[in-house]
């Protein structure tokens, strides 16, 4: 393993795993996160993310593998050596004392002066806008106010890494989304390197600097949300990330020019021939599973030819200036996704087209993206 060049603050896990038993938490995982980034660690409950941070702050060891913090190796570090600050779920304050009280908490204990304290919880109080509460008592706030608090709790000493554990996940929905715009202001202040941990991919996607996929205790993906979203490494990230699910079609893409047999082979189409031939360059195989976006299905009361599918409207769901329709062709469906101005009728007769060229293809075996 090669450490880390002396003066990078980079954070580095290197071949980490974690067991509880016979139970494998984080299999193998290589990750490297950028000095002062906010990287997000997204996955489903069980996919390792929060015993990934737990080891990061010290709370679990590593089975095996090491964490690097900079030039410092921190494996086997305790968790009070490792200047870490957290953010639960719940939201750890101490209910004897006032805001001010809370927020300057872990600086009176490691003896850090009055004036300094004064100094330092004026900062971060003006920072997360709340000024006005610091003689208030913890009972006395709203969740929102209260998350604010543990956050500026956790800034107050500068901490070399913060980590977030699904913090607003017992907030509603409307103070969530103010939150997270919040985070994203803070971050880009303070300077400090965060890591999220969330099972929300419109959460993940909305603040991170990068996205970490994790399925299964492996590491799936990482990379800038757009990147994750156009050019997923395979099917399993591409029905992951989007707020609404990608459309799967196993598909026989046939000769070129003809028609692809698409499901159970119970459906046709034309397919455009610049796909043909892109797929046909990446993969040997004809038997393909073709990946599309709602957005880029698209949906007209008449045929274009053979390149269109007949279908039904089943359903729609009204989507502010968005309407998502699910669409009969068949025994299958399909979502698509129109302007609010392109309104057909539930059971009203349609025909689909797909944009080709933002047709994702995935081998049907292993389901690698193709890069086509």
């Amino acid at each position: 393993m090669q450490q880390p060049e002396t003066g990078s603050n980079n954070i580095r896990l290197n071949h980490v795993a974690k067991h509880f038993g016979s139970e494998v938490a984080v299999k193998d995982l290589e990750l490297e996160i950028e000095d002062k980034e906010l990287l997000v660690l997204l996955g489903p409950s069980g996919c390792g993310k929060t015993t990934t941070m737990n080891m990061l702050a010290g709370l679990e060891e590593p089975t095996s593998g090491e964490i690097w913090f900079g030039s410092r190796q921190v494996t086997n570090v305790p968790a009070e050596q490792r200047d870490v600050a957290m953010v639960f779920q719940t939201f750890a304050l101490y209910p004897h004392l006032n805001v001010r009280g809370n927020i300057g908490f872990g600086l009176k204990t490691r003896g850090t002066s009055k004036d300094v304290i004064a100094q330092r919880v004026s900062e971060i109080s003006h920072l997360l806008h709340i000024e006005e509460l610091l003689d208030r008592k913890i009972t006395e706030l709203s969740g929102g106010q209260r998350q604010r608090v543990s956050i500026a709790k956790a800034l107050v000493r500068k901490p070399f890494l913060f980590l977030l554990d699904e913090p607003f996940s017992s907030i509603d929905a409307i103070l969530r989304r103010e939150l997270r715009t919040e985070i994203v202001r803070i971050h880009r202040e303070v300077k400090t390197t965060m890591v999220f941990v969330t099972h929300d991919q419109e959460e993940a996607m909305s603040i991170a600097d990068r996205v970490a996929v994790m399925r299964g205790g492996e590491l799936m993906q990482v990379g800038p949300p757009l990147s994750l979203y156009d050019e997923p490494a395979n099917l399993w990230v591409a029905k992951f990330i989007g707020a609404q699910p990608t459309n799967v079609v196993p598909a026989n893409l046939g000769e070129r020019g003809g028609m692809a047999g698409l499901f159970d082979g119970s459906c046709a189409m034309q397919v455009d021939e610049g796909f043909f031939d892109r797929v046909a360059a990446a993969t040997d195989s004809r038997t393909v599973t073709l990946g599309v976006r709602p957005e880029f299905v698209e949906v007209s009361a008449a045929s274009r030819g053979a390149s269109s599918l007949a279908a039904r409207v089943y359903t729609l769901q009204v989507l502010g200036n968005q309407i998502l329709y699910d669409l009969e062709i068949g025994t299958n469906h399909l979502l698509a996704i129109t302007s609010s101005r392109e309104h057909f009728r539930v059971d009203q007769s349609v025909f689909v087209d797909f944009d080709w060229p933002n047709v994702m293809a995935f081998d049907a075996v292993s389901e690698a993206r193709l890069k086509i």
